[in-house]
C-alpha cells in the first residue's frame, strides 16, 4: 500500500488522492489504477465543486485536468496556494498542452508537476511515489516545527515566569519610609532585566537602597541581578551584611564602603568559571537628619536635585563588583533637605542612542529632571520614558515626533530611582 508519515515517525496514514476532470469515463479509469496501488481516492468534476472537497476532507495530492468548465486546473492552482488547508496540498495538472509558455503559467500559478496526455501508467505512478517523497519531507519539517514552537513557547512562558519573580523583588511604588517617599521606574529591554533597584527600612532611625546593573541582557544578567538582591535581603534579615554591633551591643550600619568591598569578595570568589560583573550603587540615608553615605562602584554618578533647583553630583566613581578581589571602594557623604530628590540610574537611560549614534548623555538627563522637580515622580518617569522614545526615534537634532508614536522595546535595560525628603 502507497503510505507515507503524517506527523509523526510512527505514524503512517493513507494518502488520499484527489481527480479533477469534467470526463467521468476518465476519472473512473484513473481512480481504478489510484485505488489498485493501494491510495484512497475521491473525485471532482471542476475547480470549484473540488475546492469543496479540499475543504470537507483531508486531501493530499490533486490530481487535476488544465482544461475544464467554470474552474480550470490553472485557476484550482491558484486558489488552493491562495488558502490554508492546515497541510501541503501537492497538486499534479494534466494537459496535453507542451509550450514552455505554458508550463510556466502552470508553476506561477502552484502545480508541483506536469503530466502530458494520455497519461502513461508508468508516468503516473513515478510521479505519485516523487509527490509522496515531497509530502513526508513536508510532513517531517512540519513535525518539527512544531516541536520547536512547543519549546519556544515553554521558553517564552518561563521568562514570564522569571519577569513576574523579578518584579516581585521590586519595592512598592510611593513607598514612604520614616519621612522620605522614594518611586521607581523599570524598563527591561527584555522579559527579565540585568537592572534591580529596592529601598527599605535599616533600622529605626536608617533607610538603605541600592541600584544595581549587570552586564550583559538576558536571562544570565537576570539571574545575578537577583542573585545580588538576595544579598541585600538576606543581610538586611540576619544583620550579618548591612548591620553591626559596638562593644556595647548597639547596633548602627555598616558603612557602604564596606558592604561593597564584602560584595566584591564574595562576587570574585564565585566569579571563576564564567566571567561576569555588575555595578552597583549602595547607600544608607539617617532619617533624623537628612544625613546619607553612599559607595559607587562603578555605577553612574547619583545626584541630587534641590527644592530651589541646584544640582549637585555624588559619588566617586570606583571600579565594578566582580573584576578584581582586593578593589578598594570609598564612601561618599551628602545631604537631603526638605524637598531634595536623590536620583539613581542605570546606564541604559544616558547611553541611549538616537539615529546619528548620539548618546542622550548625563547633561540631558539632568536637565529633565530638574525641570520636573515640582511634578510628582510618577509623571517624572512617564517624562523620562517619553524622552528617550522621542530621542531614539528622532532623525536630527531639529526634528521632534509626536509623543504618541507607537514605542518599540529598548536596547538596553534601563532603570531610574527618586528618594525624596518629605518632611
Amino acid at each position: 500500500m502507497e503510505q507515507f508519515i503524517h506527523s509523526h515517525p510512527s505514524e503512517v496514514m493513507e494518502v488520499t488522492v484527489l481527480i479533477v476532470d469534467d470526463s467521468k469515463s476518465y476519472r473512473y479509469l484513473m481512480a481504478t489504477s489510484l485505488t489498485k496501488w493501494g491510495f484512497k481516492v475521491c473525485e471532482a468534476e471542476d475547480g470549484e465543486h473540488a475546492l469543496r472537497q479540499l475543504e470537507q476532507q483531508p486531501v493530499h495530492i490533486v490530481i487535476s485536468d488544465w482544461e475544464m468548465p467554470v474552474m480550470n486546473g490553472v485557476d484550482l492552482c491558484r486558489a488552493i496556494r491562495s488558502r490554508d488547508f492546515g497541510h501541503y496540498i501537492y497538486v499534479i495538472l494534466v494537459t496535453a498542452r507542451q509550450s514552455l509558455e505554458d508550463m510556466l503559467t502552470g508553476m506561477d500559478a502552484g502545480a508541483d508537476d506536469f503530466l502530458s496526455k494520455p497519461v502513461n501508467q508508468s508516468q503516473l505512478r513515478a510521479r505519485l511515489h516523487a509527490a509522496e517523497r515531497v509530502l513526508l519531507l513536508e510532513n517531517t519539517l512540519a513535525a518539527r516545527n512544531e516541536k520547536i514552537s512547543y519549546a519556544y513557547r515553554q521558553i517564552e512562558s518561563d521568562l514570564q515566569a522569571a519577569a513576574k519573580l523579578q518584579h516581585s523583588v521590586l519595592p512598592s511604588h510611593n513607598l514612604v519610609l520614616e519621612g522620605f517617599e522614594a518611586d521607581w521606574m523599570f524598563l527591561p529591554s527584555a522579559y527579565v532585566s540585568g537592572d534591580l533597584l529596592n529601598y527599605f527600612s535599616l533600622d529605626e532611625r536608617h533607610i538603605a537602597f541600592f541600584s544595581v546593573d549587570v552586564a550583559g541582557h538576558g536571562v544570565s544578567a537576570a539571574m545575578l541581578s537577583l542573585a545580588v538582591a538576595r544579598e541585600f535581603m538576606t543581610g538586611r534579615i540576619s544583620n550579618q551584611l548591612l548591620v553591626s554591633q559596638n562593644a556595647a551591643g548597639e547596633c548602627f550600619p555598616v558603612a557602604p564602603h564596606q558592604v561593597v568591598r564584602e560584595l566584591n569578595q564574595r562576587f570574585c570568589m564565585d566569579n571563576d568559571e564564567v566571567f561576569s560583573y555588575y555595578t552597583l550603587i549602595y547607600g544608607v540615608i539617617n532619617t533624623t537628619n537628612g544625613q546619607g553615605i553612599l559607595c559607587q562602584a562603578g555605577h553612574p554618578t547619583p545626584f541630587i536635585i534641590r527644592a530651589a533647583g541646584e544640582l549637585c553630583t555624588v559619588g566617586l566613581g570606583g571600579m565594578p563588583v566582580g573584576l578584581f578581589s582586593d578593589a578598594e571602594y570609598e564612601d561618599c557623604h551628602f545631604s537631603l533637605d526638605i524637598g531634595d530628590r536623590l536620583y539613581l540610574y542605570s546606564d541604559g537611560i544616558i547611553e541611549c542612542e538616537n539615529d546619528q549614534q548620539e548618546l542622550y548623555g548625563e547633561q540631558r538627563l539632568q536637565q529633565l529632571l530638574g525641570e520636573c522637580r515640582i511634578l510628582p515622580k510618577s509623571q517624572v518617569f512617564e517624562r523620562v520614558e517619553s524622552a528617550l522614545n522621542i530621542w531614539r526615534s528622532r532623525e536630527s537634532e531639529n526634528q521632534q515626533e509626536q509623543e504618541t508614536k507607537t514605542t518599540r522595546s529598548f536596547n538596553d535595560d534601563i532603570s531610574l530611582m527618586a528618594i525624596e525628603r518629605m518632611n
